[in-house]
């Protein structure tokens, strides 16, 4: 028996608009892609400028002229709120904030430095200085996507799409992204698989001349066992850094290296901060 033509009619209505879905999905998709925030960064990394590598001083004019041009982003004016996922949530370290905050006396207006910085929310050791005593300072964060969603939480710091070096001097890496765990790898810059990008590394002393602030109330250093090398690039002689906290448990040469380093620049542990499933595994140095 032959079908009605309203429901011949009918079923290509529904043809016709679950392709039309099925376009909008595929467009969506495509523009979602190719808008990610990974190619915007990647374009930082000037090709062939000449300030890589173990010529260029970490004190080099061009060096620090490069940093405040193209590698820091200011902080949003003083009337921007802050956009946090949950706004609500009192603090989000693991403890670092509290044992920092009773060090320093309940400091207001203090400055921090916080590389590993993620999203700029999530386990951040310093937002809660900044919400509750009107701290600034730096966030870094090597991985472009966890640096595009920091950009939208209009955090009161600088921003900085970079990583820290292990050496005294600047270069590219290939920067191995992990959301939490992300890290510089052992492959060399311009490792194509999945999952790698190349990023600009600075000497931490670096940041701080381009930002004209050698003075660093807390220094908060969470990248996947490298510590031991970011630190080892401080000229400690040049920079007064009152309280760090840093994250011992994936770094190969073990946390006693770590400690007796920091020894030897006259600081030591005042106390382990220790959260379940990893989330927490850091010293907290003060100096003598």
């Amino acid at each position: 028996m032959e079908k009605p033509i309203w429901r011949v009619g009918r079923a290509k209505s529904l043809l016709f608009l679950l392709f039309l879905l099925v376009c909008f999905v595929m467009m969506y998709q495509h523009n979602a892609s190719s808008s990610r925030p990974v190619n915007v960064v990647r374009s930082l990394i000037i090709a062939d400028d000449g300030l890589n590598g173990a010529a260029i001083s970490q004190e080099d004019d061009r060096l620090i002229a490069k940093i405040r041009t193209k590698y820091l982003l200011p902080p949003p004016a003083a009337d921007v709120p802050l956009n946090l996922t949950d706004p609500q949530e009192f603090d989000t370290s693991m403890g670092q904030s509290q044992v920092v905050k009773r060090l320093l006396k309940f400091k207001r207006h203090g400055f921090f430095i916080e590389c590993g910085a993620l999203d700029g929310e999530i386990r951040s050791n310093t937002l809660y200085m900044e919400k509750y005593l009107g701290w600034t300072g730096l966030l870094i964060e090597g991985d472009p996507s966890n640096y595009a969603l920091m950009v939208h939480k209009h955090r009161k710091a600088w921003l900085s799409p970079a990583c820290l070096s292990l050496k005294t001097y600047p270069s590219v890496v290939s920067f191995e992204q992990n959301f939490n765990m992300g890290q510089v790898s052992h492959y060399p810059a311009g490792h194509s698989q999945s999952g790698y990008v190349d990023v600009q590394c600075f000497p931490l002393y670096s940041f701080l001349l381009a930002l004209n602030q050698t003075t660093v109330d807390y220094f908060s250093l969470d990248v996947e066992g490298a510590e031991l090398e970011v630190l080892k690039t401080i000229p400690w002689s040049k920079v007064d850094i009152k309280v760090l906290s840093v994250e011992f448990i994936h770094g190969p040469q073990g946390k006693d290296a770590l400690e007796d380093y920091m020894k030897s620049l006259g600081y030591r542990v005042v106390e382990t901060v220790i959260h379940s499933n990893n989330l927490a595994n850091d010293f907290i140095f003060v100096k003598d």
